[in-house]
């Protein structure tokens, strides 16, 4: 590897700095995040958390780039004028995201046709994720043939084809049963670890955000701060006599318990 990839490998690839979003509500200006600051690194998995309300998906939206901040900065490999692009590729809770008169491989190639692919350079690309996402034998399926949990693993070979430096998931798996979902956490590490991309993904649950990630990032009430940064990297599961005291340290800090943290994200 040559000095100057090297070098760029230990700039973190998301900066939030000092961030503050705000948004009208009838006549008057809502603060949804009032001063937020964190790093992400690059191939890393970020989990965002903290109660109903206090701007997860807000700031999720901004480094996507479909929001911009009131003030402080947002930089992304080292832009702060973000637009929205397939370099950072967004996955959301709802099961319609998927168009409903495409096949399984008609969604997953369209957006490789907009961006530039040739129809059978974006067939086989789909193709390969979906494989990899286990779905090849539904790839001529459309999305009322499929299960809440197939049509989000579709979702995701859909923004993963894109070749993203960075996934954004808004609580992909939060309308799932536990089996599902539990299913789907294993398969997205799995995913992660093998094509590097980075994850930034928000989350009520406190036993997701310690499975999926390497850090947490721990919200407060809105008006929204930085409670903590939690590193939970080298924990090996709930066998881990770690695990249960960053658990219990994670409820103390967000002053309820997992059924308490659920709701309609602000």
């Amino acid at each position: 590897m040559d000095s100057d990839q090297g070098a760029g490998e230990d700039k973190p690839l998301l900066q939030v700095e000092h961030v503050k979003i705000c948004y009208q509500l009838q006549h008057q200006v809502v603060t949804a995040v009032s001063d937020v600051s964190f790093e992400m690194g690059r191939h890393e998995r970020l989990m965002l958390i903290g109660p109903s309300g206090c701007g997860k998906s807000t700031l999720l939206k901004a480094v996507a780039g479909f929001l911009y901040p009131e003030a402080g900065t947002i930089r992304f490999d080292g832009r702060t004028n973000l637009t929205p692009g397939p370099d950072r590729a967004v996955v959301f809770q709802e099961f319609d995201q998927l168009f409903t008169w495409r096949t399984v491989l008609g969604n997953v190639a369209y957006p490789l046709r907009v961006i530039g692919y040739s129809r059978q350079e974006a067939v086989e690309r789909a193709r390969d994720f979906i494989d990899m996402i286990g779905l090849a034998e539904a790839a001529n399926r459309y999305p009322h043939q499929l299960s809440g949990g197939m049509k989000q693993r579709v979702a995701i070979a859909r923004a993963l084809a894109l070749k993203p430096v960075m996934l954004l998931m808004d609580e992909p798996f939060g309308s799932l049963d536990a089996i599902t979902r539990a299913r789907l956490q294993r398969e997205l590490k799995r995913i992660a670890d093998e094509t590097k991309v980075a994850v930034l993904f928000v989350t009520h649950s406190i036993q997701e955000a310690m499975t999926l990630g390497d850090r947490i990032v721990v919200f407060g009430p809105p008006p929204s701060q930085v409670l903590a940064v939690v590193d939970v990297r080298d924990l090996k599961g709930p066998e881990d006599p770690r695990y249960i005291e960053l658990q219990s340290n994670l409820h103390k800090l967000l002053g309820a318990g997992d059924e308490e943290l659920h709701g309609v994200e602000g």
